[in-house]
């Protein structure tokens, strides 16, 4: 394996005498007491500390891929992957170092839903009945998995843990960037499908006041907030799902893996549809709903299966059906495509 270590340093006038002086860390005006577990997406102010008064010049370091230091008026940590590492500081050739395990964000949801905010600017909301036991749920930083062609720059990439749980009913994830950030282009949603190794787009929704982009989504992994190169799309003279695609062709292995179902709802104008999602066996009987009247954008859309029934069985080997229904108004479409199951 490949050992990644970032070492930054800076400078910042600090009190100390001739005894050792301690580091400390401080979340707000909270001083964080160790061991230090500090939280992916987060900024602690930093400080070496003794009884004297005599200012001397602090040089500060960061063994480990974690984040970065800056200076002002206060040298200030930003936590970014998760790991360990060291946080180190040199007072006149008197060295201090403490371990740091920087962690995701997390929080307990359970049936009754909530919503789980992380510093990073991300924060995903589940309704009602979109979990039916307790979840412990993590929001971390992360790198981008694979390249970003369609992309002219990539603002955030975020891992949504457990990765392979796939929700009763869609949750609104939000990223959060400043409306000053981007103020002529509309970042996107993107979502990392592993089978294929590919950036999936995911329509999404603006919120200019805010600063903010949220997207409907009925399962984790990893998600990033990109500006896309434009695009002219032309729009269809009437409701319909269009460019369905499944990764892995065929869904092998289950137990392991999720199939993606990446679709495209189009119509003549920019509205709002309801999607319903069903998988179905040869006999017609329903196996699992994906979605049920799920309002989502015009536009490029993706949910997954985890290959198990509305019961929680894993399905037996065979052949399905994946039927989306869609309706705006009086308008209603319906789109089947067949589903191999291999295990």
């Amino acid at each position: 394996f490949i050992l990644i270590v970032l070492v930054v340093w800076h400078s910042s006038d600090v009190t100390a005498v001739e005894n050792p002086f301690e580091i400390r860390v401080f979340d707000g005006h909270v001083e964080v007491m160790p061991p230090y577990r500090l939280v992916s997406g987060k900024h602690y102010r930093l400080q070496a500390v003794s009884s004297d008064r005599e200012v001397l010049t602090a040089q500060w370091f960061l063994a480990g891929n974690l984040g970065r230091i800056t200076t002002g008026n206060q040298p200030t940590l930003t936590t970014v992957f998760v790991g360990e590492g060291y946080l180190i500081c040199r007072v006149n050739g008197v060295e201090q170092r403490v371990r740091l395990n920087v962690v995701p964000a997390t929080g307990t949801l359970g049936n009754r839903g909530g919503t789980l905010k992380s510093p990073a600017g991300v924060e995903i909301s589940l309704p009602e009945g979109a979990l039916l036991v307790e979840q412990h749920i993590g929001i971390e930083i992360v790198t981008s998995p694979g390249l970003t062609p369609t992309a002219q720059q990539l603002i955030r990439v975020v891992q949504i843990s457990p990765a392979r749980l796939v929700l009763k009913r869609p949750a609104q994830l939000t990223f959060l960037f400043g409306a000053d950030v981007f103020p002529n282009i509309k970042p996107h949603f993107y979502f990392w499908e592993p089978f294929g190794k590919q950036w999936v787009p995911l329509r999404s929704r603006m919120n200019t006041v805010q600063g903010s982009v949220t997207a409907s989504i009925n399962h984790f992994g990893i998600y990033a907030l990109m500006v896309p190169t434009p695009a002219n799309v032309k729009r269809a003279d009437r409701l319909q799902i269009q460019n369905v695609k499944l990764s892995p062709r065929v869904f092998f292995a289950p137990d392991r893996h999720r199939l993606t179902i990446a679709y495209q709802l189009n119509a003549p104008d920019a509205m709002q549809a309801f999607v319903t999602m069903d998988i179905f066996d040869l006999r017609g009987k329903r196996v699992r709903r994906l979605l049920e009247n799920a309002p989502h954008y015009i536009g490029p859309h993706i949910a997954q299966w985890d290959g198990l029934t509305d019961d929680g069985r894993l399905v037996r080997n065979g052949r399905y059906f994946l039927i989306i229904r869609a309706r705006i108004g009086s308008q209603r479409t319906v789109y089947r495509k067949l589903v191999v199951v291999f295990k």
